[in-house]
């Protein structure tokens, strides 16, 4: 059995839960993106986007996957981003199409219910300005688009009739140029400071922006972390954030992958890092991991 990592952080690739279907697995190289985990009660389903074919569904005992189909050519379409939310009482999956400039909302079958395009900004009028999403967060019915990968603004629409409502940050001109980005990779919601935590990757740190756009915050991570993504959870009584990075903090020195420790200064912030393409599957056991850190405090 192949292994990575020592002690209590020892993964193994568990060949028995391998199981995509066969009309997929020729386009399994080509994934690349994050996943949504479906937390509510009786369900845990995982999702993800797979270049080439459309959406596969995880079941919770990650013992069988499904190819959930999409309509016309989505299917070929990289889902950099898949997030899980509710909107008017029903579940829906957000997809951030990086290389398709759109993001898609559909429902757990794969029917779309709409498509957004290029956001109708001043900011976007000039075609020499990209527009590549990475990352979406829902809101009550206001939906931001991280454009991390392309001019670096945070687009939001209003759901309800579609409407673009508003755009903060750009591109930065240095590494501690606040409210601005130089790879607004991730976005999400802070369920404690109600506001918007937003990864600013290669200048290894979070900004917090209210709901309107307002600055209120850099908060540094380890230099060379390049974050990725965050989310949070409440054990105990407490809210932790855990925030998922490309590469090794501590750039040199070796060390066994991935990385799952609290960062150094802190005890409610938790690293899951290094996990490179292999994140789906090890992510229910990081969970677990993580989990068990915060339960032994």
């Amino acid at each position: 059995m192949k292994t990575s990592g020592s002690g209590e952080f020892t993964f193994a690739l568990r060949d028995d839960l391998y199981s995509l279907p066969d009309a997929v697995k020729e386009n399994e190289v080509k994934l690349h993106g994050g996943f949504a985990i479906d937390n509510r009660p009786d369900k845990g389903q995982l999702y993800y986007g797979m270049p080439g074919s459309g959406i596969l569904r995880v079941e919770s005992d990650l013992k069988s996957q499904e190819l959930i189909t999409l309509p016309d050519n989505l299917g070929e379409y990289n889902f950099h981003s898949t997030k899980i939310a509710s909107l008017n009482g029903q579940e829906r999956l957000i997809l951030s199409a990086e290389g398709n400039q759109k993001v898609l909302l559909v429902d757990l079958e794969g029917s779309v219910d709409m498509i957004l395009t290029r956001p109708e900004f001043d900011e976007y009028k000039s075609e020499d300005v990209n527009y590549l999403p990475t990352d979406t967060v829902l809101v009550d019915d206001v939906l931001y688009i991280a454009d991390g990968y392309g001019a670096n603004y945070i687009s939001s629409n209003s759901l309800v009739d579609q409407s673009w409502k508003g755009i903060f940050g750009g591109i930065a001109a240095d590494a501690n140029d606040d409210g601005k980005f130089s790879t607004a990779h991730g976005i999400n919601y802070n369920p404690v400071h109600k506001h918007l935590d937003i990864c600013d990757r290669p200048n290894s740190r979070i900004q917090a922006h209210d709901v309107d756009g307002g600055f209120l915050g850099s908060y540094k991570m380890p230099s060379g972390s390049f974050l990725c993504g965050i989310n949070y959870f409440e054990s105990q009584e407490r809210w932790y954030a855990v925030i998922g990075c490309l590469q090794d903090p501590e750039v040199g020195e070796g060390r066994p992958a991935p990385v799952i420790e609290k960062l150094p200064g802190y005890d409610n912030v938790i690293l899951a890092s290094a996990h490179y393409r292999n994140g789906v599957l090890l992510a229910p056991a990081t969970a677990e991991m993580v989990k068990e850190m915060v339960l032994s405090g």
